[in-house]
């Protein structure tokens, strides 16, 4: 008898069928949710501009941080970081604003926005960035006439949005953060020639040695940030994502702002596709794959490239330290503005809300409708286990605690 009661639980009391109860739903919520098959994770725009908010945060002075709340009804960076994108999900045309693609090469980096209605990446963050220190914006034509400082020039800027939209302030700090983000994903101000690395297309290795083929710019955003967070997770959720990492080119980064202003955003640009293109173009292992075109250089798009260890750890540091850069440059240009302008207490309601919850609800509806086979088989297995343990095991337990016959009569014969 003994045998058979201890064989149902565990030392503390606690039974089998109770401890695989509880051990099964810990693997179902951890593998749900960190395999994102519940929640809507794009990796770029999720833990790529979470580290970038996180970084941005820890640069805030007081008084500035306050002004943040104030604007974002409570919220911080790190909760925004990919409302851009979500939003433009709804909005047709409003994507140009997150590319500045050139028609140079390495040896002649330029920047010109091309887009007639000036949806530009570097031209977007000027016009979001005098719209939110703007005292007198004209609503009707989109120009900003920036009059606060006596240090700064006049501002103008045509910038026709895909919607007739008035953009509130915590709508244009949104887009600042989100666009200076993008800004750092070289790519992205990279060149027509391969269209921004989606014609270049790669061939990168799992940690299991198995290949993965995609295009550059597909690693680039969201790949690679993957595979970082799966091979250095002690190293990932460390703490690294602090202003003091760099600590020194923070404050060069203060100088120059401090005496080019906004304009900073150019000097900025040029800054990370010239490293991109030395550590990528320019590599000696990818040079191989090169062509000229007229006096210009360019990835041959014809061929396919593989990404080897040495060539991927040098991308990883690459994109790694430009998360730290965009997090430092958001902090520096938020803790002007909030220096210089004092924003209202109360928060006007912002169309993109509606846009930003409805997009919310959608990827949670669609994630249940592409998982819900094994969602409901998952919630029929448990229901079914928790019937059987009630109904069979508790039964079987509640017996053994009554004496059968044989040591009923023994009892019997010892007390008489």
């Amino acid at each position: 008898m003994l045998g058979k009661k201890t064989f149902w639980r565990l030392k503390g009391g606690m039974s089998v069928v109770s401890f695989f109860c509880f051990f099964f739903s810990f693997f179902l919520f951890f593998f749900l949710f960190n395999n994102n098959i519940i929640l809507y994770v794009d990796c770029f725009n999720n833990e790529g501009h979470e580290a970038i908010g996180m970084v941005a945060m820890s640069g805030l002075k007081n008084d500035q941080l306050y002004e943040l709340k104030k604007l974002l009804n409570g919220k911080d960076i790190v909760d925004i970081g990919k409302w851009g994108h979500i939003v433009h999900d709804k909005i047709t045309g409003a994507k140009n604003m997150h590319f500045n693609l050139q028609q140079n090469d390495c040896k002649n980096i330029n920047f010109e926005c091309k887009n007639a209605n000036g949806l530009c990446l570097i031209n977007s963050i000027k016009y979001f960035y005098n719209k939110l220190l703007s005292t007198t914006p004209d609503t009707k034509k989109n120009i900003i006439n920036n009059n606060l400082d006596k240090n700064e020039k006049l501002k103008k800027f045509t910038f026709i949005y895909p919607r007739n939209i008035k953009f509130t302030d915590s709508d244009s700090l949104k887009y600042l953060i989100s666009l200076i983000s993008d800004l750092h994903q070289p790519l992205r101000i990279g060149f027509t020639h391969d269209n921004g690395g989606q014609n270049i297309n790669i061939t990168h290795f799992n940690v299991d040695g198995t290949k993965v083929k995609t295009n550059l710019f597909e690693y680039m955003e969201n790949e690679i940030i993957s595979k970082m967070i799966n091979k250095y997770q002690s190293s990932w959720y460390s703490g690294w994502t602090h202003i003091n990492r760099i600590f020194d080119e923070h404050k060069k980064d203060e100088e120059l702002f401090e005496k080019y202003g906004i304009d900073v955003i150019d000097i900025w640009a040029k800054q990370i596709i010239s490293e991109f293109c030395s550590e990528f173009y320019l590599n000696n292992y990818v040079t191989q794959f090169m062509m000229s075109k007229g006096d210009q250089l360019h990835f041959d798009t014809s061929n396919n490239i593989d990404i080897f260890y040495d060539l991927e750890f040098i991308l990883e540091r690459l994109i790694r330290f430009n998360m730290l850069r965009a997090g430092s440059r958001i902090s520096i240009i938020l803790n002007y503005i909030f220096s210089k302008k004092k924003f209202s207490n109360f928060r006007k309601k912002s169309v993109f809300d509606k846009d930003f919850q409805e997009s919310q609800r959608y990827h949670i509806a669609s994630a249940y409708k592409n998982n819900a086979i094994f969602i409901n088989l998952t919630i029929i297995f448990v229901i079914l286990l928790l019937l059987f343990y009630f109904n069979f095991i508790m039964k079987r337990r509640n017996k053994m605690h009554l004496p059968d016959k044989i040591e009923h009569i023994e009892l019997q014969a010892k007390c008489n």
